[in-house]
């Protein structure tokens, strides 16, 4: 018997082991595919897993209208992950002894309203309560931040604003406290922020790729950002002047650039060990030091999100799996993403059920034949509830904000930006989601 039981675990392993070498790279290639295919993908893609690059591959192109590729040398705006460097930065330089988190902004900028109040930890953790400029930037604006501006005018805009909040009450995110940061570690090192990145990054590892003035790269050595992209049409937008980032936002890179940038996290060189685990720590929200830290099911990850009109990131860690995931994306508007398409990656590497994406169309539905699916719904200890706001469906969880259903028919939705499905029929809610059936029971 016990010959048996072992006898079929060597066939289990041979088979995974057999699974493995068909190949999770074509595997996560078919994927992508099946994500470029239905508009929700048109970029790079960097995967590494356990110290070996399983796919770094372009998909779709830098430039629509001339069919140019998206390669790996391709040159992309990685956002908001330019804070994860900015934030790693402050922290050496507390490792320094040139500075500490816990310093009031008035000791760097003596007349800065409630600057006794605010520290240095208030602004990396986006708990300042200070008001974030970029609130006010919409894609109408685009011509106001496409031109070079100077620091004081940012920082003359947000500064006189009431606070939103007790500094160290609430998150929220927060470009102004990062834009600070930037100026604190020009007046520690006497240097400018892009000579520090470059001295204190960029050249000890290598990333040789990166930099800052992504508008005056060469057109052939960027992607082209569009704000919207569909089988019908793509509409490029101008993206920002680095000015108008700074290190909030500023820095642009290439998926094997990013790659060295997030061995040097996983590895935890460059800070103290300890200084890496204040990092890693969630203070409010599930924020840390410059990262988001939460868990994909059971999987802890460490990362940070880019978004902006025309282009989207994601830098993605498992510490525990020794995974790393890494999207760089142009095309995209406010509220989308492409975490969606990193936890189907996820899913493939780590064994576990996820879907592939297809092409979903939405439908106009007469309001009577949606209005029967508002309730709440329960499975187990789980629950959430449909909403009709404005001829609408509506996704409705706790703790975040609504979701609208688009729908294919009467009967089935879905989510735009995850994919996710929906299907209601009387009085059950089947939600497809990450490869499996969850079912919930309308509650009378």
């Amino acid at each position: 018997m016990r010959l048996i039981i072992i006898f079929s675990m060597l066939i289990c392993a041979f088979n995974m082991n057999a699974q493995n070498s068909k190949s999770i790279t074509a595997e996560i290639d078919e994927y992508l595919n099946s994500a470029h295919k239905a508009y929700k993908f048109n970029g790079v893609a960097l995967v590494y897993h356990k110290n070996e690059v399983l796919l770094n591959k372009g998909y779709g192109y830098s430039q629509i209208e001339e069919k140019i590729p998206n390669t790996t040398e391709t040159k992309f705006p990685i956002l908001s992950i330019t804070k994860t460097i900015t934030a790693s930065i402050i922290l050496k330089l507390q490792d320094e002894n040139k500075l500490s988190v816990k310093d009031k902004l008035n000791k760097y900028f003596p007349e800065y309203p409630n600057g006794s109040k605010i520290s240095i930890h208030h602004l990396i953790t986006h708990t300042s309560g200070i008001y974030n400029y970029t609130a006010d930037v919409g894609i109408e604006d685009s011509t106001l931040v496409n031109n070079p501006i100077s620091k004081d005018f940012v920082v003359n805009y947000f500064k006189d604003k009431p606070l939103d909040f007790r500094p160290g009450k609430y998150y929220s995110y927060n470009n102004s406290g990062y834009f600070l940061l930037g100026l604190i570690i020009e007046k520690v090192t006497g240097k400018p922020y892009e000579t520090i990145v470059r001295e204190y990054l960029f050249e000890p590892f290598k990333m040789s790729n990166s930099g800052f003035d992504f508008n005056g790269l060469p057109k052939n050595e960027k992607a082209q950002g569009y704000q919207f992209w569909n089988k019908n049409e793509a509409i490029p937008y101008k993206h920002y002047d680095s000015t108008f980032a700074y290190s909030a936002g500023s820095i642009y890179s290439t998926t094997s650039d990013l790659l060295q940038w997030a061995k040097v996290v996983s590895n935890k060189q460059f800070l103290k060990p300890k200084t890496w685990e204040l990092a890693f720590k969630p203070k409010i929200n599930i924020y840390g030091y410059g990262w988001e830290i939460s868990k994909y099911f059971d999987k802890k990850y460490i990362k940070h999100s880019g978004g902006y009109p025309g282009f989207m990131s994601e830098l993605i860690y498992y510490p525990n799996d020794e995974l790393i995931i890494i999207l760089l994306n142009n095309y995209g508007t406010y509220e989308q993403n492409v975490w969606s398409i990193g936890m189907g990656i996820t899913s493939i590497v780590l064994g576990m059920p996820y879907d592939k994406w297809t092409i979903r169309n939405d439908k106009k539905i007469e309001v009577s034949k949606m209005q029967k699916h508002v309730g709440q719904y329960k499975s187990g200890k789980s629950r959430l509830e449909i909403k009709l706001i404005d001829d609408n469906l509506f996704l409705a969880l706790p703790n975040s904000p609504d979701m609208r259903l688009l729908p294919e028919n009467e009967n089935q939705y879905f989510l735009d930006n995850f994919n996710t499905r929906f299907d209601f029929n009387n009085g059950k809610l089947v939600l497809h989601e990450h490869g499996q059936n969850l079912e919930y029971i309308k509650q009378n």
